[in-house]
């Protein structure tokens, strides 16, 4: 087995993505674990902010991919780079991050590796002469344990999967010098907008509020995005609520939307059906506000309320700001 650990970093903006530092916090014990080296690849195109963060966290060495095209998310590019670092780093596993451009990158270097790739993974240790993998399947009823008997193991990480722990250090820092294919370069972004800029992100949140159909309208979610704003929560929508037109598609939590695991996840007029089930069901606390007092829901759930939304979200919106206000 290769003796090091490769992070392959995704950027917000000047800062990491929070499912990256938990990958960097897992990633230091695998690392010691198999006497290696815990590598971050941070490509964009101006790293140092990024590099600092990922010393604040533990990199112990850290690849520079620095390129005008790597300015915005191209699968190309972005392939080219994690590639790269692959071949310097020689790493026994390859540590990507579970978003929709995490899963891209990561299947099309697994394909380059010829290696297995394990998707939506919440879980990875040591086992078995190699790496383990769990993952969540047929809705969270299955825990699936899965290992790579090819190659590197290739792993793309449920963001909330792991603590998040600071440790700093001072990483060598060494330059790649990426030769981007022109198949990498055939597309060009032409613009990049964004909607909703300011809002918490639903993958990276900490506290989720989602409404389901018994919001009734429109109109409705506006008690659930209340409750949100006065507890700093993302919103998040079942599929019912984005089919209705209710919310962008942006919104939905579910096998067909979002995957999150929040510290809390309160769930409002949501019946909790088997799709919406697998997209938060990981969650560490569920809090359910049904009127049907059989709903799915409730099954899952760690606290539950049967009574109306309309009467119950409020009232708890309201006692939230008035202990707010009070400290």
């Amino acid at each position: 087995m290769a003796d090091n650990i490769l992070v392959i970093a995704e950027a917000r903006g000047d800062r990491l993505a929070g499912v990256t530092l938990e990958s960097i916090s897992h990633g230091r014990g695998l690392a010691a674990a198999i006497g290696g080296t815990l590598c971050v690849l941070v490509a964009a195109a101006d790293a140092a902010p990024l590099v600092a963060e990922a010393a604040r966290y533990g990199a112990q060495r850290v690849y520079i991919a620095e390129s005008p095209e790597l300015a915005t998310y191209r699968p190309g590019p972005f392939t080219d780079a994690a590639a790269a670092a692959v071949q310097a780093a020689q790493p026994a596993a390859v540590l990507f991050s579970g978003s929709a451009e995490g899963r891209d990158v990561a299947s099309a270097c697994a394909a380059r590796l010829g290696a297995g790739c394990l998707i939506d993974a919440t879980g990875l240790e040591l086992a078995d002469g190699g790496f383990v993998a769990t993952h969540p399947c047929f809705g969270g009823s299955v825990i699936a344990s899965m290992q790579v008997t090819a190659g590197p193991t290739v792993v793309a990480v449920r963001p909330s999967s792991f603590a998040r722990e600071e440790a700093p250090a001072e990483p060598e820092v060494v330059p790649l010098a990426v030769a981007f294919g022109p198949a990498s370069l055939l597309t060009t972004i032409a613009d990049v907008v964004c909607e909703n800029a300011g809002i918490v992100s639903l993958e990276e949140a900490a506290i989720v509020v989602s409404g389901g159909r018994g919001v009734g309208s429109a109109e409705g979610f506006a008690v659930v995005e209340e409750l949100a704003a006065a507890i700093g929560a993302a919103v998040g929508a079942s599929r019912a609520v984005v089919d209705a037109g209710w919310k962008h598609h942006q919104y939905q939590v579910g096998q067909t939307g979002k995957t999150v695991s929040p510290k809390l996840y309160i769930a409002c007029g949501l019946s909790g059906s088997i799709q919406h089930r697998a997209g938060m069901q990981s969650s560490q606390h569920i809090v359910a506000i049904n009127k049907d007092a059989e709903a799915p829901i409730f099954s899952i759930a760690d606290f539950g309320v049967v009574g109306d939304l309309f009467t119950v979200v409020p009232a708890l919106t309201e006692e939230i700001r008035r202990r707010k206000a009070a400290n």
